[in-house]
């Protein structure tokens, strides 16, 4: 899953883009999440063949998902437009370097931090007026994934759509729990029970070493309660007493004897999926790519339910973590781009969608209970996969001066702990500093 967290274009590269935009600014809606919402007009028929350029990751969309979810649909649909997938994970075709080039995508599909880049380059577009004209209903939309867009734009305006979520949820191996006669996660628990039933499952086995929990990074949990890095003045928090007890939490719940010695010492994500599915951790908080990870382990006897809750924040699971479809201001084919993107959120591709892994954004309960339940290799097995979707996505506030720069040195300060090279107050108050320095620059450098 590729994301553009952090994503800073060169000086010569805004230099470069600024030259290629300054000619074709001006359109109504564009530029700066800015743009005032258009009375509602009749939408243009697209009756000429129009070919609408679309630049995405291949961790959003790899051509044959590209394929599937967007040509193919647009095609029946929409004879007259042809669909042409610029891929940004390829050499030399990031974001930043594709506009230096001029070449200009219609839509730009990426992660929150991909709007704000939009923004620097002057490419953000409200698309209401297009939403409006074209009577598309963001409420079918689950409101907190529209809020997440609002959030990362810096304003009301709407310079995007979600095309998927990416779900989260407790997994845990089955045979394990049996083996050691520990009753089954269930639905609804806290990370405080989750915790305890790891402690259960943490033990030496016949010579193995069986470990109980992995919850991922601290900020998971974090974005799950909204705990924020940045006061409004963008003084650092972090010394704070709410951010010392998710310290704690994440402590009481992962760092003890026999389930995070080395070399489980650090928050390695990948490390510990594939510790879940070789069958030598009990429970993991994975999501959609642990969902691929089983396909490959057809014997593994696993389920899944709710991701685990907060006891100050019940009824919530982590942070939105969706793809957004953005037309650019500067596309000379934006009502052809929104068929692209209300196609895409039709309810017969959203849930091909979720039947196939990937969360769709729709409110519909018929299409989150078919949450993976199309996906081949779990044909003829019952899986919990509808539990990922129950629970709502949570949206933190984000300051335009927090990024991947300003969330690694959260999970620096975690990792030191966890190593043990620093307690707990030492950590919290050395991330504090760094934190308030690299804003300070940043501030600076404005």
């Amino acid at each position: 899953m590729k994301k553009y967290y952090g994503w800073k274009p060169s000086l010569a590269v805004l230099i470069a883009a600024s030259a290629v935009l300054s000619g074709c600014m001006g359109d109504p809606g564009g530029g700066g999440g800015a743009g005032k919402v258009e009375e509602a007009e009749t939408p243009s028929a697209v009756n000429e063949p129009v070919t609408v350029k679309l630049a995405t990751s291949q961790g959003i969309f790899n051509e044959a998902e590209f394929k599937q979810y967007i040509v193919d649909p647009v095609a029946k649909k929409y004879p007259n437009i042809n669909v042409e997938y610029i891929n940004t994970s390829e050499k030399g075709s990031s974001l930043n370097e594709i506009i230096a080039a001029g070449n200009i995508p219609d839509i730009v599909v990426g992660y929150g931090s991909t709007i704000k880049a939009l923004i620097e380059l002057q490419l953000f577009y409200n698309m209401e007026p297009l939403i409006k004209q074209n009577k598309f209903d963001v409420n079918r939309i689950i409101p907190e994934m529209i809020d997440y867009i609002r959030v990362n734009g810096g304003s009301n305006d709407l310079g995007g759509l979600p095309v998927y979520n990416n779900a989260f949820g407790l997994f845990y191996n089955k045979t394990l729990f049996d083996k050691f006669a520990v009753p089954y996660p269930k639905d609804g628990m806290t990370w405080e029970e989750i915790g305890d039933l790891g402690k259960k499952m943490t033990r030496n086995y016949d010579g193995v070493q069986y470990r109980g929990l992995f919850p991922d990074n601290v900020n998971r949990m974090v974005n799950q309660i909204t705990l924020y890095q940045l006061d409004k003045d963008n003084k650092a928090t972090i010394t704070t007493d709410p951010w010392k007890k998710a310290f704690d939490l994440w402590e009481s719940i992962y760092n003890y004897p026999g389930n995070s010695d080395a070399p489980y010492n650090t928050m390695n994500f990948g490390e510990n999926q594939k510790a879940f599915v070789e069958g030598r951790l009990a429970m993991i908080t994975g999501y959609s790519s642990t969902v691929n990870a089983l396909k490959s382990a057809p014997d593994m006897n696993w389920d899944v339910v709710t991701y685990p809750q907060h006891k100050d924040n019940m009824g919530y699971s982590t942070n939105v973590d969706t793809p957004n479809m953005s037309i650019t201001a500067q596309s000379k084919n934006k009502q052809a781009a929104f068929l692209v993107i209300e196609t895409a959120l039709s309810d017969e591709v959203q849930l091909q969608l979720a039947q196939n892994g990937k969360m769709s954004v729709l409110s519909s309960e018929k299409v989150k209970e078919a949450f993976g339940k199309g996906i081949p290799e779990f044909a003829g097995k019952t899986y919990n996969l509808s539990s990922m979707t129950r629970l709502k996505p949570s949206v933190p506030r984000i300051s335009k001066y927090q990024g991947s720069d300003t969330n690694k040195v959260i999970l620096d300060a975690y990792e030191s702990v966890l190593r043990k090279e620093k307690d707990i107050n030492s950590a919290l108050r050395d991330a504090d500093e760094q934190i308030n320095a690299i804003v300070q620059a940043k501030i600076r450098q404005q």
